[in-house]
């Protein structure tokens, strides 16, 4: 029986909209496509010695992990559907 992928072998295969090169760093604000919420960008993977970033919402509030491929760079635009 083959064994089951980790999520983070999975990762790459999923179809998520592109962000091209861009790398999230603390302080920027991303939107988390898996979860469809926006928050600023608290903690890097090396920071942790994990594969997800560390995100809080903007008014504050619970901390949620994601990973480089569920993140998009936030938009000012509410009609892109990217921020939210």
């Amino acid at each position: 029986m083959p064994e089951r992928p980790t999520i983070d072998q999975a990762a790459p295969r999923c179809s998520f909209p592109a962000a091209g090169n861009w790398r999230p760093q603390r302080g920027d604000l991303a939107t988390d496509i898996t979860r469809g919420r926006t928050g600023v960008v608290v903690s890097l993977p090396e920071d942790t010695g994990t594969r997800v970033y560390l995100l809080r919402p903007e008014g504050g509030g619970a901390d949620w992990a994601a990973h480089r491929v569920s993140l998009v760079p936030a938009t000012e635009d509410p009609g892109s559907g990217a921020a939210g």
